[in-house]
């Protein structure tokens, strides 16, 4: 579901939930034949063997063809890792530096464990990963669009949930908004104004959060996500050691922007599919 769309919150009729539980199973025999056999193995013909139904079928849910079938495949493996997330952050307790260091490092680990499942997510070339946009009324794919762009603001909205979280609880230092580039401000503005009608209808206590916030937000993300997949596809190697101090002063530089001490880095089990116990990172006294 996404947050902050009313209409999401209507109660789908019985064909309705029929027909998502079609594309989400269409999506779990997409996501299951990329991890076995790689995505060239994704076939209108060998999805429709899985489910035991006919190629021919199977337009009628996906009408574009093996794209429709990438593209719920994608939306699967977002879905997943969405609610792996969560679960994982919930066994973190309440502190939102703890939690939102700890889901970064739960993403790492879940995508360096699920390197196919990453690739179908991040690397498909969908036409709907580049139009983010809400739910559209046009219903001639199947439902596809709208289930894609469903799933990936529900991950998205994991990530900013709990950076949200976290100005709330740690309204760090940034810029006034106005020393930012004028084309950056312009740029962020919608984006800073649609994720705080988001935390309202979450009921997350952030009555304003500064454009600049936003940009130094998104540049760690972008940090953190852009180490996770050189990494994750392999394009770390070159340096000859381990990424995994690399991505942790990433890390560091977070809970700097939060006014707290780097928290202390957990073992190999801190995965999304098990509970990691953290370091509560102290907060320096004024």
């Amino acid at each position: 579901m996404n947050p902050g769309n009313p209409a999401s919150d209507a109660r789908p009729s019985r064909r309705e939930l029929r027909r998502r539980e079609l594309l989400a199973d269409i999506g779990a025999a997409v996501r299951a034949l990329t991890v076995a056999e790689g995505q060239p193995a994704v076939t209108m013909a060998a999805v429709a063997a899985r489910l035991g139904v006919t190629a021919p079928a199977l337009y009628r849910y996906a009408p574009q063809g093996r794209g429709g079938l990438l593209d719920l495949g994608c939306a699967s493996v977002a879905h997943e890792v969405s609610a792996a997330l969560r679960d994982h952050r919930a066994s973190l307790g309440p502190d939102p530096l703890d939690q939102a260091v700890g889901i970064c490092r739960a993403f790492r680990r879940w995508s360096l464990d699920h390197r196919a499942e990453f690739a179908l997510l991040f690397a498909h070339p969908a036409d709907h990963l580049n139009q983010l946009t809400l739910r559209s009324d046009d219903d001639t794919d199947g439902g596809v669009r709208a289930e894609v762009i469903e799933a990936v603001h529900d991950l998205a909205w994991v990530f900013e949930e709990t950076m949200l979280r976290l100005w709330a609880a740690r309204a760090f230092d940034v810029p006034a908004d106005g020393t930012l580039p004028a084309a950056l401000r312009t740029s962020l503005t919608g984006y800073r104004d649609e994720v705080l009608t988001r935390a309202r209808a979450a009921g997350i206590a952030v009555d304003s959060i500064p454009v600049a916030a936003i940009s130094l937000l998104l540049q760690c993300w972008v940090r953190v996500y852009g180490l996770i997949s050189l990494e994750t596809f392999g394009h770390l190697a070159h340096i000859g050691g381990d990424p995994e101090p690399l991505f942790e002063s990433v890390l560091e530089e977070l809970t700097r922007f939060a006014g707290a001490a780097p928290t202390r880095t957990p073992g190999p089990e801190a995965t999304p599919e098990a509970t990691a116990t953290t370091t509560t990172a102290a907060t320096p006294e004024a």
